[in-house]
């Protein structure tokens, strides 16, 4: 187990030092004139950002931290195909889908779909066409048994709540590929953990090293990282590749 603290802003270096760190959490939508300060440069990103800004599609808060987690696992779970489960309005893979040449399928998954996803998938797919050619959106419950489960598939997930985490390990156990997830909701009557780890360390991190244990032992090689906390106290990143 090997942790890896980083608690910078790193697609958004603009918001370190930042004069107004509760905006950052907001639930208040992105609207377009912040947009116009901080995102006006012409690129790539900044045209998505203006764009879902201009519709006002997204909580400040889901925005910044789908960016920051994707800036931080993009490298380690990139693969051909992605999956990002439990996916709400599925920005992170969209993400993956836009920025990463090597990505060429990315799929979203939820059980349900807000109205925000195709939005989201349209916005994308104008500023980069490529996008739309690799988006397979599906409306559905994640379930180990599915059948675009194949081997080497990256599994990805921003704040899949409580158990839907530990599905997604289950998940990219069996497909054998990366995974890197924002866990969030620590139901306590769920945690495996042992008690004298829960009393320790707290409800979060005994959750968290318990899954940490059981990905290590299906061969994988578990980091820790975060997101910066200013967006949100739930920022602890789990992600990992298979030894094999």
């Amino acid at each position: 187990m090997n942790l890896i603290a980083n608690s910078r802003f790193k697609f958004f270096p603009q918001f370190n030092d930042f004069d107004r760190p509760e905006w950052l959490s907001s639930r208040q939508k992105l609207q377009p004139q912040f947009a116009d300060e901080y995102f006006n440069s012409d690129s790539l990103q900044d045209k998505f950002l203006q764009g879902i800004a201009t519709d006002r599609l997204l909580p400040v808060k889901e925005v910044l931290e789908s960016f920051e987690l994707f800036g931080r696992v993009r490298k380690c779970v990139r693969r051909p195909v992605v999956a990002d489960l439990c996916c709400g309005h599925g920005l992170l893979g969209i993400l993956f889908a836009m920025f990463e040449r090597d990505v060429e399928h990315v799929i979203l998954i939820d059980r349900n779909e807000p109205l925000s996803r195709q939005k989201l998938i349209a916005i994308a797919s104008r500023i980069a066409p490529w996008v739309a050619d690799k988006i397979d959106n599906r409306v559905a419950d994640v379930k180990i048994s599915s059948d675009w489960i194949e081997p080497d598939i990256a599994v990805v997930s921003a704040h899949a709540c409580g158990v839907l985490s530990d599905l997604c390990i289950d998940v990219a156990i069996k497909t054998g590929g990366p995974i890197a997830i924002l866990p969030c909701c620590y139901p306590r009557s769920a945690c495996v953990a042992p008690l004298a780890l829960q009393t320790q360390f707290g409800i979060e991190a005994a959750f968290d090293i318990d899954r940490t244990y059981r990905l290590e032992a299906a061969g994988y090689r578990v980091r820790w990282g975060s997101i910066p906390q200013e967006i949100t106290p739930m920022n602890r990143i789990l992600y990992g590749s298979h030894r094999g």
